[in-house]
Order: C-alpha cells, then structure tokens, then sequence
C-alpha cells in the first residue's frame, strides 16, 4: 500500500510540474469554474425564490448537494479521466505494452497514471459551496452525519470510476468509445438535482445504469439526516459489487488485448 502511495504521490508531482508550465491556463480554468457553479448556485436561489421546499430538499440542502455534485465531477476529471482517455489510446495504438511490462498493478496505474492538476479548482468550490451550505445547516450535523456523509462521499465516487472503468474497457473490442463516455457525461449533469424529483425511468437510469445520482444525492441526503447507518451500508455493498464486476471485467478486457508487439 505504501508503495502505491508513493507512486501516486509521483504521478502527482510530475503531472503539477507540466501544469505549471501553462499557468495563465490554470488561471483562465479557475475562472471557467466560478462561472459554472455561480451560474448552477444562481439556478437554485431562483428556484427557491419562489418556495422553501423542492419536494423536501431545502435550500441549504440543495446547496451541499451542487456542492457534492462537483467534489465527484471534479475528482473524477483530476484522477480518472484522463488517464481512461490515453487508456483508450493505447488500446487503439497498442502501446498499452509498455504498462503491462510494468511491475505494479495494471489497473491502478492505467487509472490514476495521468492527473488534471488543473481541475483541483472544480474540488475546492466544491468543497466551498458545500460548506455554505452546511453552514446553513448549522448544528443539525451531528458527528454520525458527518462519518455517514463521508462514506456516502467514497462510495459515490467509486460507483462512478466504476462505471468508467466498464465504458473504457470496451475498447478492448470496439475501435472508439468516446461516444458512449459522451453520453455518460450528459447524463452526470442531471446529477447536480436529487434523483428523486425526477420522473421514474430517469430516477431508475440515475440509480443503477449511471449511477451518477445516487453518486451526489447519497451523501447529501446522509449529511441532511435523511438517510440513516443501514442505507449508508447498502450503498456501501453495493459499491463493493460494482467494483468488483468493473474489475473483473478490466481482467476480461485485458485478455483479449493484443499488443504492438504480438
């Protein structure tokens, strides 16, 4: 584990040293992101200028829950994106030769190899509008909240590199699935409301086929006290599935891979 550490700890460093390089870019993404969220922040207050309760979501509550939804959004395009877009490139150019050479584990190295330093500003506006809204909240939070909120936070997370890892995977046997990954990010943006005031169909899609809803409303429904230990532990298990199968399907994918050099 300590080893993996430390190699993360690397691809970090050596990913922030080639943003560096292009520092107005951070500066102009930074800005990108404050017009995103405001503009998603300036939304709910609209919405709740005309009424305190969005089929019992309150304002702060819908507040941490944008908050949420851009930790996950964020996370995902710093740590998984895009190493799955060059994983898709070695596949179709068949270098992937030079990871699998490697004496680590595949998939952690194909999954986290390459880092957007740049999108950390997603993070942090994240973190600062879920604090806003937490604020609001007040002493509502208790410390089992807090604890389940941030289960709730891993496992969210998780199902959506899951899901990644299923949709890159596929080009193991298809020459381009950037369409599909196309469709998978509109969808992460009905993520930024509850997945329960959408109609049943979508509700179920958000929930299960892409997960991204149940992904942000989880932990904010935990940190609200909507949900309690047992709801957080089944999220849990299920998380644990979805891993599971994503990986062995990696595993699957692998096998039928074949290399510049074969």
């Amino acid at each position: 584990m300590i080893r993996y550490l430390r190699m993360f700890r690397m691809f970090a460093l050596s990913e922030l040293q080639f943003e560096l390089e292009y520092r107005l870019n951070f500066i102009f993404v930074l800005l990108e992101m404050v017009l995103v969220v405001g503009t998603s922040v300036g939304a709910v207050l609209i919405m709740f200028a005309h009424t305190t309760n969005l089929n019992g979501w309150t304002l702060p509550q819908m507040l941490v829950l944008i908050g949420v939804f851009y930790l996950i959004q964020g996370g995902n395009a710093l740590l998984f994106e895009p190493s799955f877009q060059r994983l898709m490139e070695h596949v179709r150019l068949g270098t992937l030769d030079y990871h699998l050479l490697k004496p680590v584990n595949t998939q952690f190295i194909v999954s986290v190899r390459h880092m957007r330093v740049v999108r950390i500003p997603d993070v942090l506006l994240g973190f600062i509008v879920m604090g806003v809204g937490l604020a609001q909240l007040g002493a509502r939070v208790g410390p089992l909240d807090a604890l389940l909120f941030a289960l709730a936070l891993l496992c969210g997370l998780a199902l959506v590199y899951s899901l990644l890892l299923v949709l890159v995977t596929l080009s193991f046997w298809f020459v381009r699935v950037e369409n599909l990954l196309t469709i998978f990010w509109a969808f992460t943006d009905a993520g930024r409301f509850p997945v329960d005031l959408y109609p049943g169909w979508l509700r179920f899609t958000l929930s299960t086929v892409v997960p991204i809803g149940i992904a942000v409303t989880a932990p904010s429904q935990a940190i609200a006290s909507k949900i309690g230990p047992v709801e957080v532990a089944l999220l849990a298990a299920g998380t644990v599935v979805a891993f599971t199968v994503a990986s062995a399907f990696w595993r699957l994918g692998l096998r039928n891979y074949t290399g510049a050099s074969a």
